[in-house]
């Protein structure tokens, strides 16, 4: 090859050889601008993201609000699967989550609510101030697994200098997710929002800040008088009326009302209103609709202080869909307050004067000044709802027994000044009540009182007090009486209401109330309300002891029967553990044989002073008092005692029969206790018979079915006493499994000379012959009483024809 073309080639090797090193500079030159573009949109994106949240979390005012709009705004921004803040508690060092945005918020996971500090990765974060970049959590010990498991995660540090204040954590389902872009773009976030907690903490101390004004002392002078007043202030018109005037003391405050909105009854009020133009009177309501097209329902509605002058006023109004109500104002400054949660009113303060508007720092002291309102205001409502509560029954809503004696000791102070004034006491008792709850259940039983309650309202006149005291009583205070016939028609008044039936939801009741009547006249100067009390109470019990659905006025001969009635209360008690009461025994006889079939046991009380006492004076102040049950099974004891000592001297068949109650015959315990009386004694179960009315069956059928079906299993007999006083019907003889049949007495003493005079008692024999139960004529008194009943067919018969009740020495010598 020649020397110019050796030239030549190596003229082209370098050509080309500059091409190609132009080309590298080229793509050198391409992968940096690519590099800077990169770089340029991460800025961005780090920009964008950091300006919207600088500009949104300034308006944020609530943590929570922070919180949830930073989580929310990382997930969205930088499309992240989750993202969860957790706050670091500056006394523990523990980690609570406070907010959580993406998959497992919208899961409702709750797996992760609190951790301690170096538990897991956020823990690690926490414990050593450093960001957490783990790319593949599998490797990582610490790594906690919920719900769902991540495989990346990205925990940074929120930091006031070098506190940790939170941790930003994000999570990826897939491992290597999170790039260094990701991790400087969550730092820089973490500053953001270490500032705006920092600012968060500077406003809880606003109170210290507000010290630094020069009307410092002012604002802590009004500010304390606010929270004072809740406990000072025992009227409501004066308490708003006080902070009024501590508010002006603080703005300008000439126009100045309060709103609250009352959410169960969905209404509007204004309980104070002060204005130089318009006037609102505290009574008026407004519907809830004006909260949606006025300024103070605008502030109720966003949750959010307005401060708006009268220029921006129409603009305003046109955009947010408002009116301005009356004149309108040149600046209208409108604070919230919360009660919990939830926003229950607003103070407003508002100019006319053009020369006067409020400013921003206006609207940070009201909203200071609207918080000590808000604790005033709820403190004022949970005293008043206290209070209520201690002095109302909480089922009648009724005044109780408390506030009924405040009343009623404030009318005698009013008599002390007025002597011819007469105060008046009811004292009334639902007849019947118990029946309702023990048929029909509580529930039925309080919505009955209520509908009671409501009804005894509709008697009474305004200036009466009705309260519940109790159970099924209650009392009226009539304080404007002129004579006994004012407290007489209000009797009668009541009378005539509860006579009519009850209406309740799934039921229809019958009652009737016993009332009684005590009046404090000028002839009785000295009478004080505890007497005039006692004695409403005592003329009650006389009005439930003379027929109940009735009232009686107090005498002092009431007075004396209850001074006895208690002192037999007393002595009942006392009988019971003394053992004072005896058994006689009447003979049952065989009306064609003259044998004796066996005694009814019947109960006497044999008094230390008053001798034998009969069981009609204290079987019912018994049952009164819950002791009849234990009279029940004292009689038992002693008759199974005294059938067994007869029955060692007697080799022939008897029986000894018991009456018991219909409360203690339907007690689930009765029939064990009975068996085991029997057994401690050995006496064979034969030896007794049960004697119970209509009514104990008809009370709890089905306790009493499973009782009598126990009874006579074991052996003894059942025995349906005083029949034809009660319901006497055929279907409840049919469902029972009865032994006999016993004939009251009444129909006994009516029975006619002639057979075909007596249909009752003929039926009656013959109702009990088709069901295959024996008949026990009571109270036979003559001989052509016996002589007839047998030629009825009746088998035996008892009375004192055939034999008197006697001791059981002398029924003893009956038998032998």
């Amino acid at each position: 090859m020649t020397t110019s073309s050796l030239d030549a080639a190596k003229g082209l090797d370098t050509t080309q050889q500059l091409l190609l090193d132009e080309l590298q500079l080229v793509q050198q030159q391409r992968d940096t601008l690519l590099q800077q573009n990169a770089y340029l949109r991460h800025q961005q994106a780090l920009l964008e993201l950091t300006n919207s949240l600088s500009l949104q979390l300034s308006v944020l005012s609530e943590p929570e609000q922070v919180f949830d709009f930073v989580t929310q705004k990382v997930t969205e921004g930088l499309g992240f699967e989750d993202c969860m803040i957790f706050r670091v508690d500056s006394v523990s060092g523990n980690l609570h989550r406070v907010s959580a945005a993406g998959v497992r918020h919208q899961a409702g996971d709750s797996a992760l609510l609190s951790l301690s500090s170096g538990q897991g990765i956020i823990g690690i974060c926490a414990q050593t101030a450093q960001t957490q970049h783990v790319n593949d959590t599998r490797l990582h010990p610490n790594y906690l697994s919920d719900q769902k498991v991540a495989l990346s995660e990205l925990a940074v540090p929120v930091l006031d200098g070098d506190r940790v204040l939170a941790v930003i954590d994000c999570e990826e389902t897939n491992a290597n997710f999170f790039t260094v872009e990701h991790q400087d773009i969550l730092q820089h976030v973490a500053a953001i929002l270490a500032i705006r907690m920092r600012k968060l903490e500077d406003l809880k101390r606003l109170e210290q800040t507000i010290a630094k004004l020069e009307y410092a002392e002012l604002v802590q002078k009004a500010l304390f008088n606010i929270a004072s007043l809740s406990y000072d202030t025992q009227h409501f018109g004066t308490f708003y009326q006080q902070i009024h005037q501590n508010v002006s003391s603080l703005i300008y405050a000439p126009n100045f009302y309060i709103a609250l909105y009352d959410d169960q009854e969905e209404v509007l009020r204004f309980p104070y209103f002060v204005d130089t133009t318009e006037h609102i009177s505290p009574s008026e309501v407004y519907p809830k609709e004006i909260l949606q097209n006025s300024l103070t329902g605008y502030v109720f509605r966003s949750d959010a202080p307005l401060l708006i002058h009268g220029a921006n006023m129409a603009d305003f109004d046109r955009e947010h869909g408002v009116t301005t109500y009356g004149t309108p104002p040149e600046s209208w400054l409108g604070v919230p307050f919360k009660s919990g949660d939830v926003v229950s009113g607003v103070v407003v303060v508002q100019s006319y004067d053009p020369e006067f508007t409020y400013c921003q720092r206006d609207l940070e002291l009201l909203v200071f000044v609207s918080q000590h309102i808000s604790s005033a205001l709820e403190r004022v409502f949970v005293q008043q709802r206290l209070v209520h509560q201690a002095l109302h029954d909480a089922l009648t809503n009724l005044p109780n027994r408390i506030l009924f004696m405040d009343r009623v000791s404030h009318a005698f102070k009013r008599r002390r000044r007025m002597p011819d004034r007469i105060v008046a006491i009811m004292y009334l008792d639902l007849d019947r009540f118990k029946i309702v709850n023990d048929t029909l259940g509580h529930s039925v039983g309080d919505e009955f009182l209520i509908e009671v309650a409501r009804l005894l309202k509709t008697c009474v006149r305004q200036n009466d007090t009705l309260a519940r005291l109790g159970g099924d009583e209650f009392a009226i205070l009539l304080e404007d009486v002129s004579s006994l016939a004012d407290a007489i028609e209000v009797a009668e008044r009541i009378g005539e209401t509860l006579q009519r039936p009850v209406q309740l939801i799934h039921h229809r009741l019958q009652t009737s109330t016993s009332i009684g009547i005590a009046l404090a006249t000028y002839e009785e100067p000295d009478l004080d309300q505890a007497e005039l009390i006692r004695r409403a109470d005592i003329a009650m019990y006389q009005a439930k002891q003379d027929g109940r659905g009735i009232w009686r006025q107090f005498s002092k001969a009431m007075d004396q029967a209850t001074t006895q009635h208690y002192l037999l209360e007393m002595e009942i008690e006392l009988a019971l553990a003394n053992e004072q009461f005896v058994l006689h025994y009447q003979p049952v006889v065989d009306l064609k044989t003259d044998e004796t079939l066996g005694f009814e046991a019947l109960i006497r009380w044999q008094h230390p002073d008053r001798g034998l006492i009969s069981p009609g004076d204290f079987i019912p102040l018994a049952e009164e008092l819950g002791l009849l049950q234990q009279i029940d099974l004292y009689v038992v004891n002693a008759a199974v005692r005294q059938a067994q000592l007869w029955r060692e001297q007697r080799t022939c068949n008897f029986y000894i029969s018991v009456n018991i109650s219909g409360r203690s015959f339907c007690d689930a315990d009765f029939v064990p206790q009975v068996l085991a009386i029997l057994e401690l004694q050995q006496l064979p179960a034969s030896f007794l018979a049960i004697e119970i009315t209509e009514r104990a069956l008809i009370d709890n059928i089905a306790q009493a079915k499973a009782n009598i079906n126990c009874l006579r299993k074991a052996g003894i007999s059942m025995f349906l006493d005083d029949f034809g006083t009660g319901y006497s019907s055929l279907s409840y003889l049919h469902e029972f499994k009865l032994d006999v049949l016993k004939i009251d007495r009444s129909f006994i003493a009516g029975i006619r000379p002639r057979l075909q005079e007596n249909p009752v008692v003929n039926t009656i024999i013959a109702l009990a012959k088709t069901l295959q139960l024996k008949v026990i004529a009571e109270g036979i008194e003559t001989s052509l009483q016996r002589k007839l009943l047998a030629e009825l067919g009746c088998e035996a018969g008892q009375g004192f024809w055939l034999a008197r009740p006697l001791s059981a020495k002398d029924a003893l010598e009956w038998l032998l």
